[in-house]
């Protein structure tokens, strides 16, 4: 996990601040990690406040592309797990989704620009697409609960100090 704002000798106490950070934004701690590192990426941050859209666009996109990883790795391992309901789930996850599901269901027809932006044209696995509904979801519960329409207006409001530039 990349830490934008730690010094190699100071990495627990980087550690312990990034996640007291995460939990008082009531997001998990690689959520944070992965915004800030998008964030402290642009070199001009009046810039990156003047296109929150874009910014945001670019940490959701940052953050599924992590968590589909993990979830594929976890699902591809799981088709050898001595546990037949293990072995059931990981295949049901790798299962390629038809387009009528895709545009069926509420959740996955809102996430499918998202999903489209990050698969670049890859096969959509029915673990891509609950992923990012889950994802999509909770981080809209985020920004509700701390009444804003963008993550990164968000996020740089209330950890400037943690945003050098």
């Amino acid at each position: 996990m990349f830490y934008p704002f730690a010094k190699p000798k100071d990495m627990t106490n980087t550690t312990s601040r990034l996640s007291a950070k995460a939990n008082e934004l009531g997001l998990p701690e690689n959520f944070m990690a992965c915004a800030l590192n998008i964030i402290t990426q642009n070199r001009n941050l009046v810039n990156a406040m003047d296109r929150t859209g874009e910014m945001d666009d670019y940490i959701y996109r940052a953050i599924l592309t992590e968590a589909f990883a993990q979830r594929k790795a976890r699902a591809e391992a799981n088709l050898y797990a001595e546990d037949p309901a293990l072995q059931r789930e990981a295949q049901k996850d790798l299962t390629l989704l038809r387009r009528e599901e895709l545009t069926s269901d509420v959740f996955y027809r809102a996430v499918l620009p998202l999903l489209v932006k990050v698969l670049r044209g890859a096969p959509i696995l029915r673990l891509h697409a609950e992923e990012a509904s889950r994802i999509v979801l909770q981080l809209a519960d985020v920004k509700r609960k701390n009444r804003t329409v963008s993550l990164t207006e968000l996020i740089v409001k209330k950890f400037p100090d943690e945003i050098s530039v």
